[in-house]
């Protein structure tokens, strides 16, 4: 079963994980301090069961339960709190079970016991396999029923999802948008412009089956895709400490950047995505080096070998790349793998590149020529 759980206090979110882990019919979809996090992702997370405090500022627990029902009157509520005087409040609201903090494991059994009886014994709910739009290498929106391309009615209607997607979860003024996509034109016929293709890219994407939520308030709109997209999944992922992601979750880490297949929005020229597109390669060659760095120093060789590989296929100049390579060549004491690299290199770099070769290429040739 997919769960969340919402509670103010950090230790206390990190008590309900401790107990989670391990379970293997549970899934954590998510875990929040404000409510209304988890409100905004709610649509893309759809939990079975949402585990909730109650004494929270701003919106408490009940108040989140009601919310959360509104949106998905399948969801199981289980209150947890320091104060058992909500009790009969909790029920109020069709709450599954109220435990009282510190929650002990036998008691959390017995609820989680309860849930699988109520979810049913598959322990979730079936949900319509979700599109994944793709960005990197080539830009592509797929219909939810078949995953073939959605026929656009005008490209400047696939071009205004491509500027929502980068803008997403903030608010856009109409006139930076008019900007973007018609410089060209006289203020006025461009927000005729926006409003007509706004019209035609949202009637598209809803007869697609994918899905968003667009709203438009005092000349700004708001967008929110509710569907999978790798560039968000990439971004999402880079931001923070890229060597500290790489080293606590390289699978996950690798997983996302092996989404990268190339510049974002492809041959697409959108003359606005050139800073977005630009970031996204340079957060790419960063976090790749970071994990296999990480690999390295946790000696999985053939790990970080492979993802070098990969990555070299998207930035095949990268003199770092290049040097972990030759290091792992040199570990195994490959001579002749190593060799037939560096020379490669070596005749890339003078030949095609017209640059001499870095420092660490010839270092590293004499120690492999004194290991054999």
């Amino acid at each position: 079963m997919r769960v969340v759980i919402v509670d103010d206090e950090r230790l206390a979110v990190i008590r309900m994980q401790q107990i989670l882990d391990g379970r293997e019919d549970v899934e954590i979809a998510g875990v929040f301090t404000k409510p209304s996090e988890l409100l905004k992702e709610y649509p893309r997370l759809l939990p079975d069961v949402a585990f909730l405090d109650i004494d929270m500022p701003g919106m408490n627990g009940l108040e989140l339960a009601a919310s959360l029902l509104e949106l998905d009157e399948k969801v199981e509520i289980v209150f947890v709190t320091a104060y058992d005087h909500y009790a009969l409040e909790a029920f109020r609201v069709n709450a599954l079970d109220y435990l009282l903090k510190p929650v002990d494991e036998i008691s959390f059994s017995d609820t989680l016991n309860r849930l699988r009886r109520r979810i049913g014994k598959s322990d979730a709910r079936p949900k319509e396999a979700a599109p994944l739009i793709r960005c990197f290498g080539h830009y592509s929106v797929p219909r939810a029923s078949d995953q073939k391309p959605v026929d656009f009615p005008t490209a400047k209607a696939e071009e205004l999802l491509a500027f929502f997607l980068i803008h997403r979860e903030t608010n856009i003024s109409k006139w930076l948008i008019c900007e973007s996509l018609w410089p060209e034109h006289e203020p006025g016929k461009a927000e005729q412009n926006l409003h007509t293709t706004v019209f035609r890219m949202k009637k598209t994407l809803l007869e697609n089956g994918i899905r968003i939520h667009l709203s438009a308030k005092k000349g700004y709109y708001y967008f929110q895709l509710l569907d999978d997209c790798d560039y968000i999944q990439f971004e999402e992922r880079s931001k923070g400490n890229t060597a500290a992601l790489a080293a606590d979750s390289p699978a996950e880490t690798e997983k996302i950047l092996r989404l990268f297949k190339g510049p974002l929005f492809g041959y697409k020229d959108y003359a606005w995505s050139e800073g977005a597109r630009e970031q996204a390669y340079q957060s790419f060659r960063e976090m790749s080096k970071a994990l296999a760095r990480s690999y390295m120093k946790a000696g999985e060789f053939q790990l970080a070998y492979d993802f070098l590989q990969f990555m070299l296929t998207i930035v095949p100049f990268e003199e770092e790349a290049h040097e972990m390579i030759l290091r792992i060549y040199l570990h195994r004491k490959d001579r002749s793998s190593f060799l037939l690299h560096y020379h490669k290199m070596q005749e890339t770099l003078q030949k095609e590149m017209g640059v001499d070769q870095p420092g660490f290429m010839e270092p590293l040739l004499r120690k492999m020529m004194n290991e054999i």
